[in-house]
């Protein structure tokens, strides 16, 4: 009895947190972080639970922008100070961020188009497949990879100049040492491939926990999804040509 009452306490509680902002409340930003330090133990379960194509686009929409800021006005405007005066360089980084913002907002658009023709795509084909999936599940899956993919190429631009300053200080001193370059390419090359086979296993368990496949199944729906757009158009273009060459 007293493990019963216990139980249905516990029941109860962990209803009213859900029903107060617990776990149906989770932000883009958390379930970006818990899907890069702990993507099959946190990150992955709370996407697939209670994610959204909302909160899927707004990470993406974010994570441009501070690649965006990081990449080109904060380079931009160190070098602006550095040469001219403090004015000069905020009119100048004013300029950039003004063409920037309106290519990024480009970006989006065509992003937003293609993972949308995609999602369609994908879902119909993993329907085929027994999958039992919607145009809007795949189409949340989608934008977290977007965004899951940006921030995990930020992070590994960091470990790259991280890895690579040893090197690069020690070349510096010997610039005629072949085998620290030897050693340096080396390591760049296996680390590159790990962290991109990590990445791709990240991205492909999310999308199979969503339509509930296995990863071989949702590789090969992945495939198949790639596949037809091309098909699609190469036969387009066949009918262009012999519509043209008559």
């Amino acid at each position: 009895i007293r493990y019963s009452i216990i139980n249905g306490l516990f029941v109860l509680r962990l209803e009213k947190y859900r029903c107060f902002g617990g776990f149906m409340e989770t932000k883009w930003y958390s379930d970006i972080w818990q899907l890069m330090v702990a993507p099959f133990k946190r990150g992955i379960p709370q996407i697939v639970e209670h994610g959204s194509c909302r909160k899927g686009f707004y990470a993406t929409a974010a994570l441009a922008l501070m690649s965006f800021v990081f990449s080109n006005i904060l380079p931009a405007l160190v070098g602006m100070i550095f040469v001219d005066k403090l004015n000069v360089a905020l009119t100048g980084a004013t300029a950039l961020s003004g063409i920037g913002l309106l290519g990024l907002a480009v970006g989006l658009l065509f992003a937003f188009i293609g993972i949308a023709i995609y999602s369609a795509i994908f879902s119909w084909v993993a329907n085929k497949f027994d999958a039992n999936t919607t145009y809007e599940s795949v189409l949340k899956i989608m934008w977290y990879e977007q965004a899951y993919n940006q921030i995990m190429g930020l992070v590994y631009f960091i470990g790259f100049l991280l890895l690579s300053l040893p090197f690069l200080l020690l070349l510096g001193s010997n610039p005629d040492s072949t085998v620290g370059s030897i050693v340096w390419i080396i390591i760049i090359i296996f680390a590159t491939i790990a962290f991109a086979v990590y990445t791709f296993w990240v991205c492909l368990t999310l999308l199979s926990r969503q339509i509930n496949k296995s990863h071989l199944a949702t590789f090969g729906i992945s495939i198949i999804t790639s596949l037809i757009p091309v098909i699609i158009l190469g036969i387009l273009i066949g009918m262009v040509v012999l519509a043209s060459s008559r």
